[in-house]
Formats: structure tokens, C-alpha cells, sequence
């Protein structure tokens, strides 16, 4: 019996001193971030109307994305395409652009869409291109548009 206890007591203090472990989960989070800058160049706001222009730049588009998923921008033309007199609707000017390079629908409205799954930092140019029209046909004042560009995550 005395054995008995004496292996017993070797045992609870071997059992005892026997390694515990405990977990330490470290942990971290990434925001989403879309972000999209247009900036102009100065010709965007004194186009020579008077003078064809073929892809001449007028903006640069900044894009910033994390997204795991991708992401797409959407550009529209609030006068589809046209840049309209600013009081006299039937005058104005048609033209086109590219984005980097790429045509833009400008009547429908345009997506263009990246799918990788990466950090991304890019600047897109924007080109115009029209033909223009002597002043003497065309009625004075202001012709605008205002292409708006749209980012989100796929």
C-alpha cells in the first residue's frame, strides 16, 4: 500500500507540472476604399470650339480601389454627348472620349470594369475629339457638359 501511495504522489506531481498552453489571435482590418478625382486640365474649360480637336486630353481620372472583388467606373454625359448651348437647347456640339484610350458611349452611358483583386493606384486619360464649327454657325454664348465618373466595387 505504501508503494502504491508513493507512485500515486509521483504521479499527481508529475500530471502537475505537465505544460498548458493558451492562445493569443492577433487580428487586423482593412476598410474598403474607393475613390475616384477628376482633374481637369485648363482646355477642359476653354475649348476652341472653332477648331477640330482629335484626343486631345482634358482631364485626368485618379482611381483608388482595394476591393478583393474588383472594381468598375461608370462615366455619363448629362447632354448624351453634346455640349449644349447654355440657354438655346438646338445649338450645340457634338464630340467624343476616350478613357485611356478606350471610347466612352456617351449616349447610353459607359461601365468599364477591372477584376483583379488588388490594391490599386491608376491615372486614366480622359481625350476629347470633335470638329469644330466656324463661330459665324454657331449662337454666342456657353456650351457645357458634365461627364460624371462613378467607381465601385464589383
Amino acid at each position: 500500500m505504501k508503494k502504491l501511495l508513493s507512485t500515486l504522489l509521483v504521479l499527481t506531481s508529475i500530471s502537475s507540472m505537465a505544460a498548458t498552453t493558451g492562445n493569443l489571435i492577433l487580428s487586423g482590418t482593412v476598410p474598403a476604399l474607393l475613390s475616384i478625382e477628376v482633374s481637369p486640365e485648363a482646355l477642359a474649360s476653354s475649348l476652341p470650339l472653332d477648331t477640330t480637336q482629335t484626343d486631345a486630353k482634358v482631364a485626368t481620372v485618379n482611381e483608388k480601389s482595394n476591393s478583393n472583388t474588383g472594381y468598375k467606373v461608370n462615366i455619363s454625359s448629362a447632354n448624351a454627348g453634346s455640349l449644349v448651348h447654355e440657354s438655346v437647347t438646338s445649338s450645340f456640339i457634338n464630340y467624343a472620349l476616350t478613357y485611356d484610350g478606350s471610347s466612352v458611349d456617351l449616349v447610353n452611358g459607359d461601365e468599364f470594369v477591372f477584376s483583379s483583386a488588388s490594391a490599386v493606384d491608376a491615372n486614366k486619360d480622359i481625350d476629347i475629339s470633335y470638329t469644330g464649327v466656324a463661330h459665324e454657325n454657331l449662337i454666342q454664348g456657353d456650351y457645357t457638359d458634365t461627364v460624371t465618373f462613378t467607381i465601385s466595387a464589383n
